[in-house]
């Protein structure tokens, strides 16, 4: 007999938001800030009314957190209303103060019918260790609510219910670029949509409002960096260097992109000669975006595989002197460039 999936947390939080029967422990964590901020003030906004809320929701900072401080939140009853909020932020629930030893499992196992108690990651990475006799419990009495970043079809969809509520509209070939050019963090898309939005002047966004406005990441930098140094173009690679260096971005940091962006490159040129499916690339290079696939495959039909693997070569000995020697950073990666610029010839 097949054994049934066990229906993901970040489902099982919206769907008892929509039926308003919120459970008594939650624990909300992933890479997603916006997802994770959103749905905390769902479940604040469902179960706290403003008038009650210096008795119904209780914060605590997981740093500094002390025993009889969390049970004296939990164990208090609700004022004026049938539920309490407790939010807890990053606090290690695996790996708790000493002085948390027996009493967190005790309080956790027995919470009262009033208490919606949620654990909240925002800085502390949350990492659920099965091993324990911790994730045993919560396993049991927790709702693990991770929200990561959306999948391409849903971020479109998302920038383009957005783009729509600020009285403009966007075609899913340019949202797919904006996601290129400006990452998946839709906190970061926020204000790179309302920017976006606030300088087209007619009713549909185009790309030269985002390239006009929109701030670019790293990876999507990078691309210009590599196109410079494949077209011989040293100074406008350096310029770029010394751009992404005045953003405070370190050599190290802007090194390993490069590295990972030479490997994504390689691994797209491997994919070409060998007949492979969209599907193999997006597994290959870590990404699933349509435009980001189709845009690295183009670059790798410009260049050689000989070259490419020079380029790795390369970039993995400059990696190594980045992070261990004592030379100038600086002059380490200009080095790079130059040597990978020099010895570029174009396809074989």
């Amino acid at each position: 007999m097949a054994v049934k999936k066990k229906p993901e947390g970040a489902n099982i939080l919206k769907k008892d938001l929509q039926s308003g029967n919120l459970q008594q422990l939650y624990i909300i964590y992933g890479d997603e800030d916006y997802l994770k901020s959103y749905y905390l003030h769902e479940i604040e906004t469902a179960l706290v009314d403003e008038a009650f809320a210096e008795f119904n929701l209780i914060q605590l900072e997981g740093k500094g957190l002390l025993p009889e401080n969390l049970t004296e939140a939990v164990e208090s009853c609700p004022a004026f209303a049938e539920r309490k909020l407790v939010v807890v932020t990053d606090f290690d629930l695996y790996k708790p103060p000493a002085a948390f030893q027996g009493m967190l499992a005790e309080l956790l196992s027995d919470l009262p019918e009033y208490i919606c108690l949620v654990f909240y990651y925002d800085i502390l990475p949350f990492k659920p260790d099965k091993r324990t006799k911790m994730h045993t419990l919560l396993d049991k009495t927790a709702c693990f609510a991770e929200f990561s970043h959306l999948g391409e079809r849903d971020l479109v969809a998302w920038i383009r219910r957005r783009v729509r509520a600020l009285g403009k509209d966007i075609d899913q070939d340019t949202c797919a670029y904006l996601i290129f050019l400006c990452g998946t963090s839709m906190t970061n898309l926020v204000t790179e949509i309302e920017k976006a939005a606030a300088h087209c002047t007619l009713d549909e966004i185009k790309r030269y409002n985002i390239d006009t406005v929109c701030t670019r990441v790293l990876d999507a930098v990078i691309f210009d960096l590599t196109d410079a140094i494949t077209a011989r173009r040293f100074d406008k690679a350096i310029a770029i260097t010394g751009d992404l260096l005045a953003q405070k971005n370190t050599e190290v940091m802007i090194f390993s992109a490069i590295l990972r962006h030479i490997q994504r490159l390689y691994a797209a040129k491997l994919s070409q000669q060998s007949h492979g499916s969209s599907k193999e690339l997006y597994a290959m290079i870590g990404s699933s975006s349509s435009f980001y696939a189709r845009k690295l495959t183009e670059a790798a039909q410009g260049v050689s595989l000989d070259w490419l693997r020079e380029a790795v070569r390369i970039c993995a000995a400059t990696d190594s002197a980045l992070k261990s020697s004592p030379a100038d950073k600086k002059k380490l990666l200009e080095l790079a460039l130059l040597e990978m610029a020099s010895n570029f010839e174009g396809i074989t």
